[in-house]
C-alpha cells in the first residue's frame, strides 16, 4: 500500500515539474508585464507586428512592423540590461552598475501593468497612468472589472484595450 502511494506521490510531483518547466514567465513572449516584473536583454512583449525589446545593446526599442517608433536612447551604454516594471509605476533599466535609464511618474505604491496594445500604444495602467512612448500621462484613470470578465478603461483618454490578461492580479483587494 504504502509503495503505491510513493508512486503516486512521485508522478504528481513530475507532473507539477513539468508544468513548471514547460509554462512561460508572465511578460515574456506575451503583451504585458506586471510590476515586478523584467525583460532581460533580447526579451520583448509582442502583439501582432508590434515588439517592445529590451536589447542586448540595452537600448529598449519599440517597433512597428519592424520599424523602430521609439527608443529610450541608452543604446551602446552597456551590457547586461534588464528593463523593470516598478511597483510606483516607472520603468527603469539597470545593469550590474545600478541604474542606466528611469522614467515614470514616481506614482504612488501600488500594483501596476504595462501594456503593449493593440492600437500600437505601450501604456502603464494602476494608480499612476502613463506611457514611455507618448508624452501622456494622468492620475484620473479607473480600471474596473465588469461582471462578465471583461474590463474597461476609463478617464482623460479612453483606448482600445479589447483584453487585458491578469488584470484582478493587478487590482487586487485593496
Amino acid at each position: 500500500m504504502a509503495f503505491f502511494s510513493m508512486i503516486k506521490v512521485l508522478l504528481l510531483c513530475t507532473t507539477s515539474l513539468s508544468l513548471l518547466l514547460t509554462t512561460p514567465a508572465s511578460g515574456k513572449g506575451s503583451n504585458y508585464l506586471l510590476s515586478g516584473e523584467s525583460l532581460q536583454a533580447g526579451e520583448a512583449l509582442v502583439d501582432g507586428d508590434d515588439k517592445f525589446i529590451m536589447q542586448h545593446d540595452c537600448d529598449l526599442v519599440f517597433y512597428n512592423s519592424g520599424v523602430k517608433n521609439w527608443s529610450s536612447g541608452t543604446g551602446g551604454v552597456d551590457f547586461g540590461c534588464y528593463v523593470t516594471l516598478m511597483e510606483h509605476g516607472n520603468l527603469m533599466i539597470f545593469n550590474f552598475k545600478g541604474i542606466v535609464w528611469n522614467r515614470g511618474p514616481n506614482g504612488p505604491m501600488g500594483k501596476y501593468i504595462l501594456i503593449l496594445q493593440r492600437d500600437h500604444n505601450v501604456f502603464v495602467y494602476g494608480p499612476s497612468f502613463w506611457s514611455p512612448i507618448k508624452s501622456y500621462e494622468s492620475n484620473d484613470v479607473v480600471i474596473s472589472a465588469a461582471l462578465n470578465g471583461t474590463t474597461g478603461v476609463s478617464g482623460e483618454e479612453q483606448n482600445n484595450v479589447k483584453e487585458m490578461v491578469k488584470i484582478m492580479e493587478v487590482i487586487g483587494d485593496e
